[in-house]
This record gives C-alpha cells, structure tokens and sequence, in this order.
C-alpha cells in the first residue's frame, strides 16, 4: 500500500494489511505469533479475548462464514509509537445475505520479536451484534 514507516513493527503490520487486503490469509496469518492475544470490545460472542493464533484464525473464520466479500480495510491514519501500531481505518465488506457490512475500527498492535503478539480492535460493537448476530 506504499505506506512509509519508520519502525520494524510499523513495516510488520503494514506487510500484514497488505496481506489481508489482498485477500492472502495465510501470509495475514503468518505475521502473528503462536501465543498472540486477540481482544474485540464488545457484548458480543465475537467480543472478549483469545489467548493464541488459533483461537484467532477461529475467530477470523466466523466472521468470514457471515461474509459473502472479505472485510477490506482503508487505513485513514497510521501511528507507529515503538513496538505499537495503531491505525484508524474504515472497513468495507458485504454479507452473506447482499447487505453492506461498513464498520469503523480503532486498531492496536504489538510487536515483538518480529510477530505480532497483541492485537486490540476497538469497533461499532452494536454493529457487529446486528450483522452476525440478529
């Protein structure tokens, strides 16, 4: 995507964006660590914490079953602060069911020893509840 960075954990989670906007889950995948922890807000069953990648790679499953078009994500704002990313994008996608899936994120990232082992995702909670669980 041609974003410029500055750390090695903004390059590692860039090349992962790529990845996962190009639609390549296992080269996505592969930038998290075994032990990786995933947390989603919400009240949701997709919300909460999974404590390893694949608990993760579950959790991305699920919401994939809901979609007819993966989620592709326009990054509007990328923070590298040391080990962390935080990005600001929008997202796009449709559903099984034709209906437009268009959520906000707030994403936050940790690196460490070249993988990803935290992961944050700060989103329209109720939105996620109506899509894939009304």
């Amino acid at each position: 995507m041609g974003r410029e960075t500055t750390t090695e954990a903004g390059r590692i989670v860039s090349d992962a964006l790529d990845a996962f906007n190009g639609g390549d889950s296992e080269r996505f995948l592969g930038f998290f660590a075994e032990d990786m922890r995933f947390w989603m807000v919400g009240g949701h069953p997709m919300s909460g914490t999974v404590e390893t990648r694949a608990g993760f790679i579950e959790l991305v499953g699920r919401v994939a079953a809901g979609l007819s078009e993966m989620i592709t994500l326009d990054v509007i704002n990328f923070l590298e602060a040391g080990d962390w990313v935080v990005i600001e994008a929008q997202g796009s996608a449709k559903t099984t069911a034709g209906t437009p899936y268009n959520n906000r994120y707030c994403m936050l990232w940790r690196v460490a020893g070249g993988k990803i082992v935290d992961f944050k995702e700060y989103n329209d909670s109720a939105l996620v509840e109506a899509t894939f669980f009304s």
